[in-house]
């Protein structure tokens, strides 16, 4: 491949990318976020898993029908999702209000990194596997226990994000929920790939 194709190759990439978050953008919107979030966010992670797999299909298409298929089953998902995250918002809240709950903050720190870890595997686990509600769900939180350098890999990019965002906040349109997700499902597809080989060795080995 020579430097323009790679190039070229490149760019397109690029305006994939920012096209996806525009629909991501758009569609959680259309759902007042509070219900849109959560559908667009899957649709997001599909089309970027067909792209990370190379497999062609029309991104608008695919992330429509994506979106309207997946919208009862992932407001059910963030329904389960909001509650958990508010609940840890109230505990540190607690904690940093009242001094003798201090002894807390540890525990509750780590209950915080594992609804991490499961939230960022939850989303390429749900399309990445075909699995019930509530497996989909347990599978993301072993994934989490299993490969916790995969969720520091991702609180990484969460921060780096976060610090660039900062800096140039106009990019945000642009790149935001596209760029994490883009490395959020390329990290756990070689967690995925990893756990895969294990299984295969083991069954060899028995």
């Amino acid at each position: 491949m020579t430097f323009w194709e790679g190039f070229h190759t490149l760019g397109v990439k690029l305006l994939k990318i920012v096209y996806l978050n525009f629909l991501w953008l758009f569609f959680s919107m259309l759902g007042f976020f509070i219900f849109g979030l959560f559908p667009a966010t899957i649709a997001l992670f599909t089309v970027i898993r067909q792209l990370l797999c190379e497999v062609e299909k029309p991104i608008s298409q695919t992330f429509w029908q994506t979106y309207k298929k997946e919208w009862l089953r992932g407001n059910g998902y963030a329904a389960i999702s909001y509650v958990v995250i508010a609940i840890l918002a109230i505990d540190f809240y607690a904690i940093y209000s009242f001094e003798f709950l201090t002894i807390l903050l540890i525990p509750t720190m780590i209950i915080a990194f594992l609804v991490f870890g499961t939230l960022c595997f939850f989303f390429p686990v749900y399309v990445h596997f075909e699995l019930s509600f509530f497996t989909t769900i347990k599978q993301a939180f072993l994934f989490t226990l299993t490969s916790p350098f995969t969720v520091l890999l991702n609180a990484c990019i969460v921060l780096l994000m976060y610090g660039i965002f900062n800096l140039l906040p106009g990019a945000i349109p642009l790149f935001v929920g596209s760029v994490l997700s883009y490395f959020m499902m390329q990290f756990s597809m070689r967690a995925f790939k990893k756990i895969e080989q294990k299984k295969l060795k083991e069954a060899v080995s028995t």
